[in-house]
C-alpha cells in the first residue's frame, strides 16, 4: 500500500479553509453557544443523539463511553483510508486542543479527543493504531465489529455506506463528517465542521465547556 502524507493533505484543507474562515466566523464566534460552528444538512437529528457504545481500542482491549466519565469527548467518524476530510478533522481537532493548552490549559486536559472508523473491515485495531501515529497523540482510536460500529453511528446520527471505487483501495465510504462534542455526561452538545479553523474551533469548544459546567 502507498504511503500517504495525511498532515500534508490537512495541512493543504485546512488552509483553504482559513482562507475563507469568514465564512465559518458566524458560527463559531457568535455570542452564544447556539452559533457555534455545525453543518447539520449531514447530520440525523431526528431523534436524541448520543448514547452507550462498546468498542475495542488500538490495543484490542474493549472501550465503553463510560470509561470517558467526567470527561469532554470530541468524536470524529471516518476511516484510514479517507482521501481528506477525515486526516483534515483529525488535524484540526489535534490543533485545537494545542491552541487550548495554550490558551486555557485547564479546558485542554477535560477532553478526550475520539476517532471512530466506520470501516471495520479493514480498520483493525492495528491498522488504526498506524493510521493515527500521524496524527496528536491524544486521540483515541476505536474499532470493532461492524454491528457494534453501525449501532453506535445509528445512535449518534452518523450517516454512511460504501461506494465502490477500484482505484482506492476497493471502495470508499460515504459518511457525516461533522466532529460530535459530547458533555463529561455523555450527552450531546454539538457539532462542528471539521473544515472550521482551528483557533475559532478551540474557542467554540471553550464556550460551551464554560456554559456546561
Amino acid at each position: 500500500m502507498r504511503s500517504i502524507d495525511w498532515e500534508k493533505i490537512a495541512r493543504l484543507v485546512l488552509g483553504l479553509a482559513i482562507i475563507g474562515g469568514a465564512i465559518f466566523l458566524g458560527w463559531t464566534i457568535g455570542p452564544k453557544p447556539d452559533n457555534a460552528a455545525t453543518d447539520a444538512s449531514e447530520l440525523d437529528l431526528d431523534a436524541p443523539v448520543g448514547g452507550p457504545f462498546t468498542l475495542v481500542g488500538v490495543d484490542g482491549e474493549p472501550v465503553s463511553d463510560t470509561d470517558f466519565r467526567g470527561r469532554y469527548m470530541l468524536i470524529v467518524f471516518g476511516y484510514t483510508f479517507c482521501p481528506d476530510i477525515c486526516p483534515t478533522s483529525l488535524l484540526a481537532v489535534g490543533r485545537a486542543l494545542e491552541e487550548l493548552e495554550t490558551t486555557q490549559p485547564g479546558l485542554a486536559a477535560k477532553i478526550v479527543p475520539i476517532f471512530v472508523t466506520l470501516d471495520p473491515e479493514r480498520d483493525t485495531p492495528e491498522q488504526m493504531k498506524r493510521y493515527l501515529g500521524n496524527f496528536d497523540s491524544r486521540i483515541v482510536g476505536l474499532s470493532g465489529d461492524p454491528t457494534a460500529i453501525r449501532r453506535m453511528a445509528t445512535a449518534y446520527g452518523v450517516r454512511y455506506e460504501k461506494v465502490e471505487d477500484p482505484s482506492v483501495e476497493g471502495y470508499l465510504v460515504d459518511h457525516t463528517t461533522n466532529i460530535m462534542f459530547m458533555g463529561p455526561d455523555g450527552a450531546y452538545l454539538t457539532h462542528f465542521s471539521p473544515l472550521t479553523p482551528p483557533p475559532m474551533l478551540a474557542e467554540a469548544i471553550a464556550r460551551y465547556m464554560g456554559t456546561s459546567a
